[in-house]
């Protein structure tokens, strides 16, 4: 609304020294674009929560309004082709690549229409086509950089791994998938018993080391489909697809505490590491809404503790949230 405003303000006082019908058209697009911007507003003030259908609307009407107002305007709207760059900055860099993709086609396929139907854009094709190059050339590169920049934003910088706000995505997007994915799917909660020793006698080189190491280790031996995150420090989850029973469920611990149990060495120091890990089962009935990623953490930390409690190597089920926990 503040940028729309500016432009306005700019085109009344362009219309009395110039008096152009194009002026007076593209003063009218600019006026209806403030005028959508204050609906957008109410809209987004009225029900705040994301919705991926207004989303979608709103950024296709973003270019269409711009096309649109290059196409009434002509040669008076041409100031206004660094809007549809700011809508694909806009779109790219707040809600990611679909969006930018959307925009991006949105603003090639008004130019492509400005080429055949509007007078000054087909007298000076080569132009036009120059604009379409740029804002695909701009909408690549910001591709690439918004694609580096959730990659970073959702990853651990030491082992690579996706960090806790990336696994609360994924565990959200399988509490609330309803049906077998639910329930072939378990959760376990990793933490290393020993580390603070290694740090403390090695330092924390090594023991940083021993992390990517383990990080390396879990990747190799965890499945396709698995999710595999660090939460901070020596604590890390594995989200565990094609998991239809407790027995699956711990053959998959098992192979975490062997990873460990194999790990002798670490930068040449000999090293004893071993894990607890809390583990809970999903079900569809764990897919309700009054359960979410938070919970369903706190429950399988309580899950690692007990372990924990227990001695070193030790794993520790809970079959869901609320139910008697048992051992293993």
């Amino acid at each position: 609304m503040t940028l729309g405003s500016v432009v306005l303000l700019a085109y009344l006082l362009a219309c009395p020294i110039y008096r152009s019908t194009h002026l007076y058209a593209t003063l009218l697009a600019v006026t209806a674009y403030v005028a959508y911007g204050v609906v957008t507003y109410v809209a987004v003030t009225v029900a705040p929560a994301r919705s991926r259908v207004r989303l979608t609307l709103f950024t296709f009407a973003d270019q269409a309004i711009v096309t649109g107002a290059l196409a009434v305007g002509g040669t008076a709207a041409l100031p206004l082709l660094w809007v549809a760059f700011w809508f694909l900055v806009g779109a790219g860099c707040r809600y990611g690549q679909r969006m930018l993709g959307l925009s991006c086609a949105m603003a090639l396929v008004g130019i492509m229409g400005l080429m055949h139907w509007q007078p000054w854009w087909r007298a000076n094709l080569t132009a036009a086509l120059g604009i379409a190059l740029s804002i695909a050339a701009t909408s690549v590169y910001l591709a690439v950089l918004v694609h580096r920049l959730e990659r970073q934003a959702s990853t651990d910088p030491l082992t690579g791994l996706y960090n806790r706000v990336r696994l609360e995505q994924a565990i959200g997007r399988t509490l609330f998938t309803r049906g077998v994915e639910v329930e072939r799917t378990a959760m376990l909660l990793v933490d290393l018993d020993g580390f603070k020793e290694v740090n403390d006698s090695f330092g924390h080189a090594v023991g940083d080391e021993l992390l990517r190491n383990f990080a390396e280790a879990l990747v190799s031996r965890m499945r396709r489909g698995d999710t595999l995150a660090r939460l901070g420090g020596d604590e890390f989850v594995v989200l565990a697809r094609h998991v239809y029973d407790k027995n699956d469920a711990l053959t998959v611990a098992n192979s975490i505490h062997a990873i460990l149990a194999d790990m002798r060495t670490v930068g040449g120091y000999p090293v004893t590491v071993s894990c607890s890990i809390g583990v809970c089962l999903l079900t569809e009935g764990t897919g309700s809404r009054s359960l979410d990623a938070r919970t369903l953490m706190r429950a399988v930390d309580s899950a690692m503790y007990r372990a924990k409690a227990r001695g070193m190597g030790k794993t520790e089920f809970v079959g869901t949230v609320g139910v008697t926990p048992s051992a293993a």
